[in-house]
Formats: structure tokens, C-alpha cells, sequence
């Protein structure tokens, strides 16, 4: 490769040129002793010929210059080429911000984005679609949890809440502290009150059931169990203040329409945070199991069933029987 400044013709004899040289190869020549310090040479950087001495920088010796032939054609090709040619165009990296007049008319004829590739603004929308499904099928997800845990309360008020009427009835006969009427008599004459006692007689057995064990009747038919943070049972105190929590915070004692907003408010966390406000002060999880169709029918009948059960007054027969054997 000639380096900046090489690119020496060497004038013979003729007056043709022999060239392009470089500075080491004129002054291997010169100690040759093919040609003289005032040998005639020539390169691009010279609008004419010039001694060997002055193209080498020696000092001058003895005159005898030789006339001095025209430049060569090709010379005068690679003079004329090296003046008018126009500076290499810049070209930009892919990655680094775009030259001044270059940036893209359109989006997709960004010099950036590789070929083949979508543009960086389309996988950034991608990337946030895939964001915007997975959170909707996370929240649709969370919303039927929540619509199973709803039926499972249900279940869980008409079973132990009809159990716990039963015995507080059969408990206040014996000791004399009050007096429950059956469920048929306690709906004709205080309509209002009969949810709000279904929840406080539901409210003793359901913490007994989920500190000890962390399932009830209607936990254990939907799947779900109430444990702490090693995955226990979280025991008698947690189960007592958990059943507490939930009927005054999650069911406002099923005081209509104050239960309506309860309800409301613990499903609006249930979709959004997958936690009950009481569950998270508690530090408690639900956990949770697949259901098959068959199971979901299974709890629905469940439902109607102890229903039934509670206001045709088996419970309470039940109730009365054991308080006589006692």
C-alpha cells in the first residue's frame, strides 16, 4: 500500500516514467545507483518534476538535471482523480443515532432495524400487548376465584351458620340464657335480623374448622384451603380473628345493603391484588385447586341442599335431640 505523501514516477532515459513508487523504493533505487540525486521525479503532490534530493530531502550536489518530461498519462489520471474526487460519503452504524438530513420518512424505512426484523416501536408494542392479555387473563382468573370463594361462604352460612343456630338455641334452652325460635319463625318475625344471626352462629364453628384444619364444608367442596406462611393450618387464634375479620369486614354481619358494599369491595381486591384486605393483615393465603365441571355441580347442590336443610329445621331437630341425651 503507498502510504500519504508516496506515489513517486521515476523519469528514464526516454522521458517515460516508471511508477508509482514508494519513498523506500526511490531511495532503494538512489543507493543502487540507478538514479542521481538531481534524477527527476514526480508525484501527485507535485505540480511538477522535482530532483530525487528534493523529493528525499538531501541536501543539493552538483548540477545536471535532466529535462523534464511531462507527467505521465496515468499520473495525470490519478492527479486529476485525486482533486475532484468527492469525500466519502458517512455512512451510519446500525444502533447509533441518525446523520443530519438522514433520519427516516416512515418508520419502516429506518436504516436502523435490522433486515428482516420488525422496528424497534413495533416490538415495544408487542411486547406491550402480550403485557395488556396476560394481565386481563390474570385479573379473569382472579374474578372466578373470587366467584368461588363467594360460593364457598354460601355454603359455609348454610351449613354452619344452620348448625350454629341450631346449637346456640339448644345451648340458651338449657342454661336459660335466650331462646331461638326456628328458622321458619325467626324469618316471620324478624326478617331483617335472621342473615345477621346466620353469620355470628356461622362465626364460632368456622374458626374452629380453619385454625385447626384450614377447610370448611364449603372450602373443602370448592378446593380451597386458608393457610399461613409455611403452609399450615394457621391455627385456633388466626382461625378465630380470620372468622371475625370476615364477618364484620367481608359480609358487614349480612346487613343489607351495608353487605352489598362489603361484598363489593372484597371482590374489587380479590380481582386486583388476589388477597382479601383481611388476609393480608393476617398474613394468610387461600389456596387453591383445579376444578373439574362435576365439581363446581357438586358445590352448587351443596348449596341448595343445606339451604333446604336449614330452614325445614333439621339442624335444629338435631340440636334438640342431643340437648335430651345430654
Amino acid at each position: 500500500m503507498i502510504e500519504s505523501g508516496d506515489g513517486w514516477f521515476v523519469a528514464d532515459q526516454q522521458g517515460t516514467a516508471q511508477g508509482p513508487l514508494t519513498r523506500s523504493e526511490l531511495q532503494a533505487m538512489r543507493e543502487k545507483g540507478q538514479i542521481g540525486d538531481d534524477h527527476l521525479v514526480w508525484t501527485v503532490r507535485e505540480s511538477e518534476w522535482v530532483p530525487v534530493r528534493r523529493a528525499l530531502g538531501l541536501r543539493s550536489t552538483a548540477p545536471g538535471a535532466q529535462p523534464s518530461p511531462k507527467p505521465p498519462v496515468q499520473a495525470q489520471h490519478q492527479a486529476s482523480a485525486t482533486k475532484t474526487a468527492s469525500p466519502p460519503r458517512q455512512t451510519p452504524q446500525p444502533g447509533s443515532a441518525p446523520l443530519p438530513g438522514t433520519a427516516p420518512a416512515r418508520a419502516s424505512d429506518d436504516w436502523r432495524r435490522p433486515p428482516g426484523k420488525p422496528a424497534p416501536a413495533a416490538i415495544a408494542e408487542a411486547l406491550m400487548s402480550t403485557a395488556r392479555a396476560q394481565e386481563l387473563t390474570e385479573k379473569r382468573e382472579r374474578a372466578i376465584e373470587a366467584l368461588r370463594r363467594f360460593l364457598s361462604r354460601s355454603i359455609d352460612l348454610a351449613v354452619l351458620g344452620g348448625i350454629g343456630w341450631a346449637l346456640l338455641s339448644a345451648v340458651g334452652l338449657r342454661f336459660g340464657f335466650w331462646e331461638l325460635d326456628s328458622p321458619q319463625q325467626e324469618l316471620q318475625n324478624f326478617a331483617l335480623f335472621v342473615p345477621a344471626l346466620m353469620a355470628l352462629a356461622t362465626l364460632p364453628l368456622e374458626g374452629l374448622l380453619v385454625g385447626s384444619f384450614g377447610y370448611t364444608p364449603g372450602r373443602l367442596l370448592l378446593g380451597l384451603r386458608v393457610v399461613d406462611r409455611n403452609g399450615s393450618a394457621p391455627g385456633i387464634s388466626l382461625g378465630f380473628q380470620r372468622a371475625g375479620r370476615v364477618a364484620l369486614i367481608g359480609q358487614a354481619l349480612l346487613i343489607f345493603p351495608f353487605s352489598l358494599v362489603a361484598y363489593g369491595l372484597g371482590f374489587a381486591a380479590l380481582v386486583q391484588k388476589g388477597r382479601t384486605h383481611w388476609d393480608q393483615a393476617l398474613d394468610l393465603h387461600v389456596r387453591s385447586k383445579p376444578l373439574s365441571p362435576n365439581q363446581w355441580w357438586l358445590a352448587l347442590a351443596a348449596l341448595f341442599v343445606g339451604y333446604a336443610l336449614w330452614v325445614d329445621g333439621l339442624w335444629m331437630r338435631l340440636a334438640y335431640e342431643l340437648l335430651l341425651r345430654m
